[in-house]
């Protein structure tokens, strides 16, 4: 991708003239150029990884057992985005990191590239604006257990509003970028064409009004915002989290009760807290961006980018990795996928785990003893004897 020296109407953020900030800088430079030798084959390795990971992810969470959950219908559509995202990027590493052609490339992969620009802040965009839903969604639902966002086709409608939302936001930054030729000539098959995509000349004009206006949008409503509701909402958690336990510690007198805690939303506080830090960051470079769009663009946010482009790709794995150490339910349906795991994770579900298919023969659970009381104190005094010790003497685990 092409980018001209822009010489915007804006102020100046480093005084190039000082020794110190011209050493900073030339760090930077330094830096692009020895982190690009590895980037490539890092970023093909986790997008290949990535794409096996998620599209495990979205297996497990599809199941019967986990599909009817408001969080987990959300985490799948995370998952898809994510994917969107790795495959755009290992096309991009693929053919224009090694496969590059210094003279063009056909117009097919200069459009490709032009979309590439812009799909790759939306799909990444969407990501944070889901994870921002799914927080709001668990905070809801620990205010209200009946709360109408526990609806996990409430869930899907409000990712695809948020899918058509993004997109819409992300047409200025695909008209922000044009196709131009560089190369021509002529080969045994006749005329040939190389093409390049850089900054529309339209958005350079008027000390780049339409650019600068472009990365304001981008800045404040695909990273600012979401970044500032993400931060909200983990206060927002973490509070309602201490007051439930709380009410937990008087409510309950057992130890192990107490220690148990919300699970669910400790995973989503880790899921949140981490894009957070890595989504922050780039909230605030996307501002300075649109500040001090002729330095900042060409001397911190260029040189930079592969390192933004990293944290992008290893976000992508967060939902995955945090709930596969976390989740035992995540894990045991995960078990129940591979073939030679599959008798170990056979026993019944129920919403608070599973319970073995094999218990010891000489012990009764919980539920079965009050299962047995209870039936006894209904039994009517009228039954024959002898029908009555054909009973069973307790009902068979049901899901709960």
């Amino acid at each position: 991708m092409v980018f001209p020296d822009m010489e915007c109407n804006d102020s100046r953020l480093f005084d190039t003239t000082n020794n110190v900030t011209y050493f900073v800088i030339e760090q930077f430079y330094r830096f692009r150029y020895l982190y690009s030798n590895v980037h490539p084959f890092l970023s093909f390795i986790l997008c290949v990884l990535g794409l096996a990971a998620n599209a495990i992810h979205i297996l497990v969470l599809t199941r019967p057992r986990m599909r009817h959950s408001s969080v987990h219908t959300v985490l799948v559509c995370i998952a898809i985005s994510d994917m969107g995202t790795m495959t755009s990027y290992l096309m991009y590493i693929s053919r224009f990191e090694f496969l590059s052609d210094k003279e063009g490339y056909s117009y097919f992969w200069a459009l490709f590239l032009k979309c590439h620009a812009m799909l790759s802040i939306a799909l990444h965009a969407i990501t944070l604006y889901l994870v921002v839903l799914m927080a709001f969604i668990r905070l809801s639902a620990m205010k209200l257990t009946t709360s109408r966002w526990l609806d996990h086709t409430r869930a899907l409608t409000s990712a695809i509003f948020i899918a058509l939302f993004v997109f819409i936001m992300c047409v200025p930054t695909l008209l922000a970028h044009q196709i131009d030729e560089t190369t021509r000539g002529v080969s045994l098959n006749g005329m040939y064409y190389k093409y390049s995509v850089g900054f529309s000349t339209l958005m350079m004009q008027n000390g780049c009004f339409l650019m600068k206006a472009n990365l304001w949008l981008t800045g404040i409503f695909l990273k600012a915002i979401p970044c500032l509701l993400l931060l909200c909402f983990t206060i927002a958690l973490i509070h309602r989290l201490r007051e439930n336990n709380e009410k937990r510690k008087i409510l309950i007198k057992e130890e192990r009760a107490k220690k148990r805690g919300d699970f669910t939303t400790y995973m989503l506080l880790l899921m949140v807290t981490v894009f957070l830090f890595t989504e922050l960051p780039q909230g605030i470079m996307a501002i300075l961006n649109a500040l001090f769009t002729t330095q900042f663009h060409q001397m911190v946010y260029l040189n930079l980018a592969d390192v933004l482009d990293l944290l992008s790709l290893i976000n992508c794995y967060v939902a995955f990795l945090v709930y596969s150490f976390t989740s035992s339910r995540y894990r045991q349906t995960l078990f129940s996928l591979l073939p030679l795991t599959r008798v170990s994770y056979s026993g019944i579900s129920t919403r608070q785990g599973t319970l073995k298919s094999h218990p010891n023969p000489g012990a009764k659970t919980l539920v079965q003893r009050a299962n047995s009381v209870e039936v006894a104190s209904v039994r009517s005094p009228l039954v024959d004897k002898s029908a009555a010790t054909t009973r069973p003497n307790s009902a068979q685990p049901t899901d709960f």
